[in-house]
């Protein structure tokens, strides 16, 4: 296990004598996750989704999904520069990649093509246009920004992203990532099978741009 996870990890097993370390950290993944992108943009669906998951704890279990949340972002806060933390830490709970390969005949490509379309034509100022399907936890969308780093660009600036999954815990673990790392970004859920939009999620800086946008 790797000694920088340790108290996260030690904090998903609080309650083990009654949730997986598993569950514990999905539900947990869920409730920050929407509790960031409601401080950005309401979403009264995605506050029902909140509620049925803190509801069905017991009210003196709460305490640990606080906990959690504080020693997550004393994670992000030590980083120097993007790190797929959350990738790590999904690896370690679920002995499984957050990352899923597609079909290069998917229809995702098409949404991916779509959003990409759109962003060229909306952003007014950007050296890094990325549009990554099947985002997994965000891994390859950090290992970019840090890659702009190398090339002395700023990724809160010259990186806009459209990230794109059919998981709902992914699409969370990537927007989470992006928002702590500033990423301008919109973080899209496609249903499984008709790759229809479920659900969307905008970090502050990509509503900042909403905001220009609107103004010029």
């Amino acid at each position: 296990m790797n000694d920088k996870y340790e108290v996260f990890i030690k904090l998903l097993n609080f309650l083990r004598n009654r949730y997986t370390p598993e569950k514990i950290f999905k539900d947990f993944i869920s409730l920050f996750a929407i509790t960031l992108s409601n401080k950005v943009y309401f979403n009264e669906k995605n506050k029902k989704i909140y509620d049925e998951i803190f509801k069905s704890y017991a009210e003196e279990e709460n305490y640990i999904f606080s906990a959690l949340s504080a020693e997550l972002t004393r994670l992000f806060c030590n980083e120097d520069e993007p790190y797929d933390i959350l990738g790590d830490i999904y690896k370690q709970v679920t002995n499984n990649s957050s990352l899923k390969l597609i079909k290069n005949d998917s229809k995702m490509n098409e949404v991916g093509r779509e959003l990409q379309g759109v962003m060229k034509l909306n952003k007014k100022y950007n050296n890094g246009k990325m549009v990554e399907l099947n985002c997994g936890s965000g891994a390859m969308i950090l290992a970019y920004a840090s890659t702009l780093k190398m090339f002395e660009l700023d990724y809160k600036i010259d990186l806009d992203v459209a990230a794109i999954d059919t998981d709902l815990i992914n699409v969370f673990m990537t927007y989470i990532q992006l928002y702590f790392y500033e990423i301008s970004a919109i973080v899209i859920l496609l249903d499984e099978k008709t790759n229809k939009e479920i659900m969307r999620l905008y970090t502050p800086s990509y509503e900042d741009d909403m905001e220009e946008k609107m103004v010029a």
